[in-house]
């Protein structure tokens, strides 16, 4: 069983794997409690093949609030890599839709920041005390592994702090 920190995270999980044929589609979700634990259950058949999929996550005692994904440790589902390549999507996002006036569009746009910065902040829990990157060894996914080795600098601590100081003026600015 995925052991997730919060529902944020384990629906990130699921939006990270799709079917084995590529399909994504909905899944229903629901929680419910089983063996005194609270689990997360995501589940559904493929668009796209007819594959049955289903996701199963343990949830903590206490829910974590949104758009936050954890606590202080690091993910043990989602690597370094795979949130910083949310935090960039949530980021293409917020600034598309900047060029919206409606009221919508705007308060999509501000969710996406807060998206992209929670996302950011979680990149900055895989770096070791004492250390100023997220080790490559930390990032077991291909997508990660690939943001990676496209450009290590970016998993810097001097380099994700920029990057968090940007997001927060976005944010002061919506």
């Amino acid at each position: 069983m995925l052991i997730a920190r919060s529902l944020q995270e384990a629906g990130l999980y699921v939006e990270l794997h799709p079917c084995e044929c590529g399909a994504a589609g909905e899944l229903t979700f629901g929680v419910v409690e089983r063996d005194g634990e609270t689990l997360a259950v995501y589940e559904g058949d493929c668009p796209g093949c007819g594959r049955a999929r289903r996701f199963e996550f343990r949830l903590p005692a206490e829910p974590v609030a949104g758009p936050a994904y954890g606590g202080e440790e690091p993910s043990r589902i989602v690597d370094a890599g795979e949130f910083l390549w949310y935090s960039d999507r949530a980021t293409e996002q917020a600034f598309r839709l900047s060029a919206e006036t409606d009221d919508d569009a705007v308060a999509r746009g501000r969710s996406a920041l807060e998206v992209a910065a929670a996302a950011l902040d979680e990149v900055r829990k895989f770096v070791p005390a004492g250390a100023t990157a997220v080790p490559r060894e930390a990032i077991g996914s291909e997508l990660g592994q690939a943001l990676y080795d496209a450009d290590p600098d970016r998993f810097t601590l001097d380099t994700l702090a920029g990057r968090r100081r940007l997001l927060d003026d976005a944010l002061a600015r919506t």
